[in-house]
């Protein structure tokens, strides 16, 4: 792959690549810019563009004009016209900013954008980034640092993990008193949320029960799931105790009001006990028959409390999202087909396929943790993700994690409209293996190949051409603010 911006068509230099390209030859490098926002919901998006060219070095002033014109439709889909002027069309500011991240890219990798004209659209809504940031502590301009980097290749979803076994991160005013030393701080956190709508990135507050709550519980061991001998279920909530789930409940409205632009949010429900051994927990299998009758087993209990869970959300204005393990399992009481399923591993044969969710009729996020899951210090047997590896994999947003018999699990595009889409994520099972700088130079190649696969269902360019355009790109600069 080489750039010759004398040619007829030079490289479209951004990440994700347009959906389609078609050149006219030579390069729109402007001396000095103007930016026109032809519809009033597009004013922020042409402040922001106009500030981010002066940052880059094109100054303001008439010699050239980037208008922002609005059509038809809805989504993110962009349209771009290169001439002496610019064009950019879309149905939305999310999408005009998506296709200024394109111009931007270009005039970075190259000092200017390819002449002609460039349409493109997401092959699926969400493209998300899962930061655990509650084993690790992850100060709150690092957050805001990473937003800005997600936001520049096009991730539009931000999953924010505030609680584990090792630690709560954010401040808390119902229960101070599992808060960590090292925390985000309720300030912060609402000026996070700020942030993230302001890039048009939907964050997805974090915060996993009924397991992994070790540290909470540590504050509050009346709530925890007694224990049978020789089993560790201090991590565990009482799920059997309608005292234990209101102190749930609770948990999640004094966190709710941090997040007045979120829409969705990740209640857990994943490795609450050990799932292929759940029949040595009797108390959840007592507790289930007594409700649901002589069928029931510890998964219906544990359904029925991610139900009301969801449920509790609903009325906080949150649809819910829980992780795949333990879901799909009970006997006689059914996951309420709203929660959506963030799909991250099939390791155990006894966890449902995905097949069972698509026949269930629930919504998919497809996080698949053989290519996309980065756990610091590479536990569990985890490696690092590497751009040539989800390359080899072919990977796109319907490949999902295979069968343990190595069963292929895949949705094939055209996609439909239940899977919503796909994601990378940071587990800090080690916190001490890296440091913030170490984690965010990791993560950057393979997520930005994430980004760019997961936009298009794939990629026309080869594992080689992908590194050498991330490599032209660089990093996002500060942020510009408004």
């Amino acid at each position: 792959m080489t750039l010759d911006a004398e040619s007829a068509g030079p490289l479209w230099a951004a990440i994700p690549q347009p959906t389609t390209v078609t050149a006219t030859g030579g390069l729109w490098r402007p001396s000095s810019v103007r930016v026109v926002a032809e519809s009033p919901e597009f004013a922020r998006e042409a402040v922001r563009l106009e500030r981010e060219l002066t940052a880059a070095g094109v100054g303001g002033g008439d010699r050239s004009v980037v208008r922002l014109a609005r059509r038809a439709g809805e989504g993110e889909a962009f349209e771009i016209e290169v001439g002496d002027d610019v064009q950019v069309t879309s149905a939305t500011a999310a999408g005009v900013f998506r296709a200024t991240r394109q111009l931007l890219h270009n005039l970075r990798a190259q000092g200017g954008v390819p002449r002609g004209a460039v349409r493109s659209a997401p092959a699926v809504r969400e493209r998300g980034f899962h930061l655990d940031a509650a084993r690790a502590y992850f100060p709150a301009a690092r957050i805001v640092e990473l937003l800005h980097a997600l936001a520049d290749v096009g991730v539009n979803s931000f999953q924010w993990h505030v609680s584990e076994n090792e630690g709560f991160r954010i401040g808390s005013e119902a229960f101070p008193e599992v808060v960590s030393p090292a925390h985000v701080t309720r300030a912060e956190a609402r000026a996070i949320a700020d942030v993230a709508v302001e890039l048009h990135i939907d964050l997805v507050p974090s915060l996993d029960m009924p397991g992994h709550l070790r540290h909470v519980l540590s504050a509050h061991p009346e709530h925890r799931l007694p224990a049978p001998e020789g089993i560790d279920t201090t991590h565990a909530l009482d799920i059997t105790d309608e005292e234990a789930v209101r102190f749930a409940h609770a948990l999640i409205d004094d966190l709710a009001p941090l997040f007045p632009h979120s829409s969705h949010w990740n209640l857990g429900g994943d490795e609450f006990v050990d799932f292929a051994r759940i029949a040595d927990h009797p108390v959840l299998a007592e507790a289930a028959v007594a409700r649901f009758g002589g069928r029931a087993t510890g998964f219906d209990l544990l359904t029925d409390f991610v139900n009301r869970t969801a449920a509790h959300l609903r009325t906080r204005g949150f649809a819910a999202r829980a992780w795949n393990d333990g879901m799909l399992r009970g006997e006689v009481v059914a996951l309420d087909p709203g929660v959506t399923l963030t799909w991250w591993t099939n390791w155990h044969a006894q966890m449902r396929p995905l097949s069972a969710a698509v026949d269930a009729g629930h919504d998919l996020v497809n996080v698949n943790d053989g290519l996309f899951y980065y756990v610091l210090g590479e536990k569990a047997g985890y490696r690092y993700p590497t751009v040539e590896r989800i390359w080899e994999a072919d990977w796109h947003p319907g490949l999902f994690p295979s069968l343990p018999d190595g069963t292929v699990q895949e949705l094939r595009a055209p996609y439909p409209e239940a899977l919503v889409g796909a994601a990378f994520a940071v587990w800090s099972d080690d916190p001490d293996a890296q440091t913030v700088d170490e984690v965010f130079a990791g993560v950057r190649s393979p997520l930005r190949a994430m980004a760019e696969r997961a936009w298009n269902g794939g990629s026309r360019l080869s594992a080689a051409d992908f590194a050498e355009l991330d490599a032209l790109i660089g990093l996002a600069p500060a942020p510009v603010l408004n």
